[in-house]
Formats: C-alpha cells, structure tokens, sequence
C-alpha cells in the first residue's frame, strides 16, 4: 500500500540511505473525459528494513532534497533489490 505525502517523515541522513534514481517512467495522464490531474512517475532505489521504511524514506529524501511541490505525492516500494535495498516508485501530480 502506497505512503501519500504529507505525512511525519524521518530526519534525512548525510548519506541519504544512497538513494539514487534510476530514471523518470514519463508522465500518466487521466483518461480523456475523467478528472484528475496528470501524474509523474519515477524510480528510485535506496536503503531500508521495510517497505514503509522505504516509502517514507523516499519521500523525506525528495522533499529535503527536491524543490518538487509533493503535495498528493505517493511513494510505493515494489521489491527488495538486494537485501535491504528496495525499488520504490514516487508518483506526483501535478501540472505538466
């Protein structure tokens, strides 16, 4: 299950749980004739013991790090890369 931003979020470490994004999934738009704003997708990887400690990891690592606006934004971990290594998807809507 997805952490939506806002939400209480860790102090961001110097290391930054090495979090590096792996690259942009482009921009998800509503379907024609529905309401909603369009969303951008994008991977990272980074270091937790959870899925949630992922998720709210990811969103602390990009609003401290970020200018993004990730008022709405979502964070959801897919899977463990390697142990403690975990592949999170943040999505963010927005105007684009």
């Amino acid at each position: 299950m997805p952490t939506t931003y806002p939400t209480s979020l860790p102090a961001v470490p110097q290391n930054r749980w090495d979090a590096e994004k792996l690259g942009d999934r482009g921009i998800e738009r509503p379907a024609e004739g529905t309401e909603g704003r369009p969303v951008a997708v994008a991977d990272f990887t980074l270091l937790a013991d959870s899925t949630e400690q992922a998720e709210l990891r990811l969103l602390a690592y990009i609003d401290n790090d970020y200018e993004d606006d990730l008022r709405g934004a979502s964070a959801t971990a897919t899977e463990e890369t390697a142990p403690g290594r975990w592949l999170v998807t943040l999505r963010v809507p927005g105007e684009y």
